[in-house]
């Protein structure tokens, strides 16, 4: 039987224990990891594989897209495309030749192009950062915008708790802001679906 109903229930409860102290993304993926299946544990296994350096590259990319989870090939294939312009625009201004880099990616209309050229086009690299990162906040919520308590709704939480981290760690200020959004959004969605059910 899946936990879909009860880990979301307890999302606010996860994010309450660091408001007061510093947010630890990797005690809360553990907490919702082990009251998962072991088929959903895989799921959470691989979306942490298109976080890491060291694995990330054209196979990832490949494996995501071939997943069974809307979440997982929505998610990762608008990252590639993203890494793509990061990339290209990154070549252009150190005058290399960036085309090693690039994750071949089928042809689509990538709705998010003009805001990422626009943001590529700051002269100001932590703005830049932030940026960008709350386009890829706003996709996570896109991707999972009617799924409540089911699988979706637990990988873009995890994705946004995985940027929480990312400016606790590179701006506490910044991190906290962005902590405090996502304690927002997680109780504003659990009392909005509560209130309908």
């Amino acid at each position: 039987m899946d936990n879909y109903v009860y880990i979301v229930a307890s999302l606010p409860e996860l994010t309450a224990g660091f408001e007061n102290t510093s947010f630890d993304y990797a005690a809360t993926k553990e907490s919702i990891v082990e009251l998962l299946s072991e088929k959903d544990q895989k799921l959470v296994n691989l979306f942490e594989e298109g976080f890491n350096e060291e694995t990330l590259g054209a196979d990832f990319y490949a494996k995501a897209a071939e997943s069974k989870n809307r979440f997982i090939r929505e998610y990762f294939d608008f990252d590639a495309r993203l890494r793509n312009m990061k990339v290209a625009y990154l070549a252009k201004r150190l005058g290399k030749d960036g085309d090693a880099y690039f994750v071949d990616m089928p042809e689509a209309d990538f709705e998010e192009y003009q805001q990422i050229k626009d943001i590529l086009e700051n002269a100001d690299f932590v703005l830049r950062e932030q940026k960008m990162d709350e386009l890829k906040w706003e996709k996570a919520s896109d991707i999972a915008r009617m799924d409540y308590f089911n699988m979706n709704a637990i990988l873009a939480f995890l994705a946004k708790a995985k940027t929480v981290q990312r400016w606790v760690e590179l701006d506490p200020t910044k991190g906290q802001e962005m902590f405090e959004k996502l304690v927002k959004e997680v109780r504003g969605t659990f009392q909005g679906v509560k209130s309908v059910s």
